[in-house]
Order: structure tokens, then sequence, then C-alpha cells
């Protein structure tokens, strides 16, 4: 029986091997110049980094995805990626068996903020195999460094010199409140992909 298709999983199977932001350069910004805490400050620029992903719903470093569909995709219905941006789809199985390129057209996903699409998709034609079980996308997600959007690299930095100021706080837990939405914060605005699309 065909039902609608749904993500079953959606994980990253080869990590960036780069930050948005290096640590000489966030060591400069904290204006610290020596190499006591630099264990710290490169935690921060992770946690950083993973908040700004949060906020964006977007992946910021360029990574290999798998995402996993269970269902049977129906022919010229769009099957959405939520990863943005998505510049590749790099292989395609039904039931582990390859799926050859004549059968789907893939549109990626605009690489920066006001471009379209916001989300990349999959469009089976007809002759697309009915899975069994699941139909797997591979899929080159986030940005190259150099393609790393300036606005998002100042907001890594004000964050990591605030956490990183605050530590004690933040650890302590004590006089902990929430930062606000404002000029910083405004920087990942173009970026942000809103949930219902």
């Amino acid at each position: 029986m065909r039902h609608y298709p749904k993500t079953i999983s959606m994980r990253c199977t080869v990590d960036a091997s780069f930050e948005p932001v290096t640590l000489e350069e966030a060591k400069l910004y904290c204006r610290v110049d020596h190499d006591a805490e630099d264990a710290l400050i490169t935690a921060l620029i992770v946690a950083a980094r993973q908040h700004a992903e949060r906020k964006t719903g977007r992946v910021l470093r360029a990574s290999t995805w798998e995402m996993t569909v269970g269902g049977v995709l129906l022919p010229y219905h769009k099957l959405m990626v939520r990863n943005a941006p998505c510049s590749a789809l790099t292989a395609i199985t039904v039931d582990n068996a390859t799926v050859d390129a004549s059968l789907y057209e893939f549109v990626p996903s605009g690489n920066g903020a006001n471009e379209a699409p916001l989300l990349a998709h999959l469009m089976p034609f007809e002759g697309f195999p009915e899975a069994e079980e699941s139909t797997v996308l591979t899929l080159s997600c986030g940005w190259a460094l150099d393609a790393i959007p300036q606005a998002v690299k100042s907001w890594i930095l004000v964050r990591v010199a605030t956490l990183y100021e605050q530590r004690e706080s933040f650890a302590v837990g004590t006089n902990f409140t929430e930062f606000g939405h404002g000029f910083v914060d405004a920087l990942l605005d173009p970026y942000i992909v809103p949930s219902g699309v």
C-alpha cells in the first residue's frame, strides 16, 4: 500500500574539519594574548557555532549528510531537504540499489541569505523505484570555510567573547539571564530557515 514519505533520519556521516572562526580569530576578538585558555576558547567556538545552527536551522560547515526516507516517493511530488544550504545530491539508493539519475531531478538550495530556493528538493519522475524499506539520499550540505557569511562569523565571535567574559556566571548558574534579541542576534535573521517551509 502506498503511503506518503516521511523522513526517518537525517544524520551527519562526514563532519567538517573546521569551525567558522579560527582559534586565532577568537583570541584576537577576546583580546587574549596567551595560550593558557586555548582549550576553553576552542570549546566556546564549538558551542557558539552549534547555537547559531540551532537558531538559524542551517548547517554552517561543509559536511556530508544521509537522509533516510520511509514510504513511496510519488512521481512529480517534491521531497524537501531540510538542511540548508544543500549544494548536491551525491548518491541516492532505494532499498540499497542505486537509482539512475534520469529518474529524478535534484534542485539545490540557494547559498546565500536571499537566494532561492530556500530548501533543496528531489523530484522523482515516472519509473522511480518504489521502496519496500527506505530511500537514502547522500547530500552535501553547509558552506565551505571561505563561503560562510561574515554576519554569521561576527555573531559567533560576539557569542564566544560574551561566554568567555561571563563564564563564571554560566558555570555557577548565578545572575544568568538569556541574551535578548538585539543588533547582534539580528545578524542571523536573514539566515533563519522558517519552520513552516
